[in-house]
């Protein structure tokens, strides 16, 4: 594992053993809020997941996403840029660059692939329980209203909304999979990832659903199973 040291939050590079002798894609991965690039590898649940994504050959950029509260800010965007420029040189790349956002971290994974924050079209996004409706986060919760304003400040949230600003954005058609329970009491699938979903398949996006049951980012959401599944929708998307 590799330190890529940050002014607003280390982020972490994982390169499994097949990726020393091969150029290997790289997946993007956004914590939860309140979390941390190191719970992709302290987390055991999530350790288990990323670590089903690495044995299919894929390297991992755990990101800080700029703080552990940050809703896809403009700040939360260009600390995984500079994240992805730093890791760049560190490994052998094969040009393919793949997101995945769990809850919070539903919404900078779109956004990187929706908007081009890297310059690229991303070959696939995977949310697991993701956020990806920042109005509705903002108007079901006082303390995420609250959130939201710090992480924007004074800039605009106009074109961080997966959901509200969808058509308005260049990569709308990038392949999409989504994780969600009906149970979840947290993050609404029916307001987030399954009516992104919809909107995607309506714009021409393959995409994918993966039902599981149960409570927010319990052991149906996050195990290894998961990571199986979601490696293999970003191979079947080169």
């Amino acid at each position: 594992m590799l330190i890529l040291p940050d002014a607003a939050g280390d982020s972490q590079l994982i390169v499994p053993p097949a990726c020393w002798k091969r150029a290997c894609p790289l997946v993007i991965v956004s914590h939860g809020r309140g979390g941390k690039a190191s719970d992709g590898s302290s987390h055991k649940p999530f350790n288990a997941m990323l670590s089903a994504l690495d044995v299919q050959g894929y390297a991992l950029l755990l990101s800080s996403d700029g703080g552990g509260d940050t809703w896809g800010s403009p700040a939360a965007l260009n600390t995984l840029r500079r994240a992805y420029r730093a890791a760049l040189p560190r490994f052998q790349h094969d040009g393919r660059v793949y997101t995945l956002g769990i809850s919070m971290g539903g919404l900078p994974a779109t956004l990187i692939a929706y908007r081009r924050t890297l310059g690229l079209s991303v070959g696939a996004v995977a949310v697991v329980g993701g956020w990806v409706n920042l109005r509705n986060a903002v108007r079901t919760s006082r303390s995420r209203t609250r959130a939201v304003a710090a992480a924007y400040g004074q800039a605009s949230t106009r074109g961080h909304d997966p959901v509200n600003d969808f058509g308005g954005f260049v990569g709308k058609r990038t392949p999409l999979l989504v994780v969600s329970s009906p149970q979840d009491r947290m993050v609404a699938g029916e307001k987030n990832g399954l009516l992104l979903a919809a909107l995607a398949r309506k714009a021409g996006a393959q995409t994918e659903i993966i039902a599981v049951t149960g409570p927010h980012l319990n052991g149906q959401y996050v195990n290894a199973d998961i990571g199986r599944q979601i490696g293999a929708f970003f191979g079947a998307h080169r």
